[in-house]
């Protein structure tokens, strides 16, 4: 019988992030002072060196017509230059493919290595992405475990789900979304070890020039020797501040270039030449990532100085554009049935945007984003939120605020 949307996009897939940022929009449409740390969109602005290449390149009638569906020649070889000089790996253009942005990289990777007779492993805590990527590939979808405390990969967990005759593709995520862990060197050596070159191993290093205390370590720098099952995918939305941009890429062994790019061919055509030509720049740029990284890692400090011992225990992250909050005794104290319902209580009692652990598989827990000039401010306010003295439930306004936006699992 074939599959039909419902099977497809169900109602507990929608991305809450997104629900509770409009919720908040909503309510500052009516004139409230409401701090959004919902979506990892940075408020530092562009570096002005990439805005002006691309503003040279948009003036230039012939410049604006170059398609290339698997990304500009330029950039490609900029990114596999880039790579093998900051992280001592041996990859070519011919390595690196381009889209707007990881996201739909990873649909068309899920797509192209798994199905319904395969099995995709990713961590737990996840970013949402990776199960709903796995969803629409058909795959089923086994998780390994990041202790929340330790931050540390459970590999017992690992092994166990792991299955050298059905998991084909297995992600890595460092540092990750939402918990900020890093994933060590003798870790990832031990997942290589156990997956035994009998699946892909894709590396998500998004956060890659945003660790906090340590130096990033990339899979391919890693373990060269298995570069034959390596995939890295990253992007400039994050330390190099420009989200809406839409430009990520992929590295990987040529043959899956090679499909990629026919996928792409017929279904992308292009990203816009201009900002991928700005990425040139970005990649020269040292300054505004560690700019970032220094604002960011003091925003997590006070995240973990302020909230500590409040109820809902923040995890201190070790990199990227997130602090997590642990809140199951919070919730079972007070009546909540998951973090969706308690998100929705701080935004109505203290107008602070926060997102639901339901889409990471945590789902009593929070994420919080660095990206808000006044995050410190937000911050405040939700040890307001938790030290009350009296919490009791009531109805929300915001739920008629954007009655349009329904709630996941409604």
């Amino acid at each position: 019988m074939p599959r039909t949307i419902r099977d497809l996009m169900p109602s507990d897939l929608e991305f809450q992030m997104f629900v509770l940022d409009e919720l908040a929009d909503g309510l500052i449409g009516q004139g409230a002072d409401v701090l959004k740390l919902t979506i990892g969109v940075t408020e530092l602005a562009m570096p002005q060196t990439v805005l002006d290449r691309m503003l040279d390149k948009l003036n230039d009638p012939e410049f604006v017509r170059r398609v290339y569906p698997e990304g500009l020649p330029e950039l490609r070889e900029a990114i596999a230059e880039f790579y093998n000089r900051r992280h001592r790996t041996c990859v070519s253009a011919a390595n690196v493919i381009v889209n707007t942005g990881t996201s739909p990289i990873f649909r068309n990777i899920f797509q192209l290595l798994s199905g319904p007779e395969y099995e995709i492993m990713i961590p737990r805590p996840y970013y949402a992405l990776y199960l709903y990527c796995a969803t629409l590939a058909g795959a089923k979808v086994k998780f390994y475990d990041i202790d929340i405390d330790t931050k540390r990969v459970d590999m017992n967990s690992f092994r166990r789900n792991f299955s050298p005759e059905r998991t084909s593709l297995v992600v890595i995520n460092s540092p990750g979304n939402p918990l900020g862990n890093v994933v060590t060197p003798d870790e990832m050596r031990q997942m290589y070890e156990i997956v035994d070159r009998r699946a892909y191993i894709l590396s998500d290093e998004i956060y890659n020039n945003t660790l906090f205390y340590d130096e990033f370590h990339s899979a391919l720098a890693l373990l060269p020797e298995h570069k034959d099952i390596t995939i890295l995918t990253n992007s400039f939305s994050k330390g190099h501040r420009m989200y809406t941009k839409r430009v990520g890429f992929a590295i990987l062994p040529e043959e899956l270039q090679a499909n990629l790019r026919v996928i792409q061919q017929h279904t992308l055509l292009c990203t816009d030449p201009c900002y991928q030509y700005g990425m040139i720049a970005a990649l020269g740029d040292v300054a505004s990532p560690a700019q970032l990284t220094s604002v960011y890692r003091s925003r997590a400090e006070y995240t973990t100085r302020r909230l500590t011992g409040t109820g809902c225990e923040p995890v201190a992250a070790e990199g990227g554009f997130y602090a997590m909050l642990r809140c199951g005794e919070w919730n079972a104290a007070r009546g909540f049935a998951s973090s969706k319902e308690l998100a929705r209580d701080i935004l109505e009692r203290v107008h602070v945007a926060v997102v639901p652990g339901t889409d990471f598989g945590v789902p009593d827990d929070l994420r919080l984003a660095f990206c808000n000039h006044r995050y410190n401010e937000g911050i405040d306010r939700l040890r307001e939120y938790f030290t009350a003295s009296v919490a009791i439930r009531r109805p929300l306004r915001t739920q008629r605020v954007m009655a349009s936006v329904p709630s996941a699992g409604a």
